[in-house]
């Protein structure tokens, strides 16, 4: 297609559609006939399949500050939100719609940097980019939605956690938070060179693709995601299977970079337990597969950190077997 015959607005799509390529599905049972250029994708399916469908947005001033992040972290991370999810289910992803609203004078260097952090994330996890929409608007808005497809058991959900089931998280926990209060409080140069790493851990999350197939394909008995932060996550796996679940703080993987941010005297499970956007992956499993599982899983570590019960309630139980009742977490509407 000739784009340049076209207005600004669609040699801009011009320009993403170059550059994102031909990449192909890593899942064999779809193909794609048409990606950017029409009026919709076209997608073929080679077999039955339980389809996943994924949608994040991203609100400048709500969710991210410009001054805080740059451009290339920032596409990848409005893509990495969504695979986050595809992963909670145990599947693979087909591809990507892409809509943005934004500002004329982001159409430049910074809409080049966003779109090679986006398209990055996407040839890294095999996600085509099959179309979106673009708009102008006084502040930067991005919605991504994602298609996958769900593993050949099925999808992992969160309403079939049972009493009895261990809790497991993958990787550490606080990681983000710690990067995040690090930007808030000296800016985006300077908490890139006290602690990259953290910085990393925030603006460009790695979904848990591969842990969360693995355990879909172990028979897992429920699983979901993180990114309201483990208080804020956990109830809600919880609520789904109408259980309740005991979290030992000692067990709680932490994140390094918690400890570079914390004093000594500051609460490191406490902290870690309610920052957001780890995206990490909380999974029961039946203690009679939990070591076949965990075994399984080799690139990213795996925790254990507690139990569910049939009583409704969640508690926390330190060392010294003292319970407190979890709270907090993130709540997009009340902070």
């Amino acid at each position: 297609m000739n784009w340049e015959r076209l207005g600004k607005e669609f040699q801009l799509i011009g320009q993403i559609a170059q550059k994102a390529g031909s990449l192909k599905p890593a899942d064999k049972r779809v193909q794609i006939v048409q990606a950017i250029g029409d009026d919709t994708a076209i997608l073929q399916l080679n077999s039955p399949a339980q389809l996943l469908w994924t949608a994040d947005m991203l609100i400048e001033g709500i969710h991210f500050r410009l001054d805080l992040c740059d451009a290339y972290r920032l596409g990848w991370k409005a893509l990495a939100v969504n695979l986050s999810d595809i992963a909670a289910m145990g599947g693979t992803p087909v591809g990507a719609l892409l809509s943005v609203a934004m500002p004329e004078e982001r159409t430049g260097d910074w809409w080049d940097q966003f779109m090679e952090g986006f398209l990055d994330c996407a040839k890294t996890y095999q996600t085509p980019l099959l179309g979106g929409d673009t708009n102008r608007s006084g502040q930067i808005t991005l919605d991504v939605s994602v298609l996958g497809l769900a593993p050949s058991l099925g999808a992992t959900q969160r309403n079939q956690a049972q009493p009895g089931d261990f809790l497991f998280v993958t990787g550490a926990l606080g990681g983000s938070r710690a990067g995040l209060q690090r930007l808030l409080a000296h800016g985006f140069e300077q908490a890139n060179a006290q602690d990259p790493e953290a910085v990393e851990t925030h603006l460009k999350p790695l979904p848990r693709l591969e842990e969360g197939h693995i355990a879909a394909q172990s028979g897992v008995s429920a699983m979901m995601d993180i990114s309201d932060g483990l208080a804020g996550d956990l109830p809600k796996l919880c609520a789904a299977s109408g259980l309740g679940a005991v979290v030992k703080t000692d067990q709680i993987p932490i994140h390094p970079a918690v400890d570079r941010w914390l004093d000594a005297e500051q609460e490191r499970a406490r902290f870690a337990l309610e920052g957001g956007e780890d995206y990490e992956l909380l999974i029961a499993v039946s203690p009679e597969q939990a070591d076949s599982f965990s075994s399984r899983l080799k690139a990213v570590p795996i925790t254990k950190i507690g139990y569910f019960t049939e009583e409704p309630e969640i508690w926390l139980e330190e060392p010294d077997s003292r319970r407190l009742p979890l709270q907090g977490g993130w709540d997009h509407f009340g902070g």
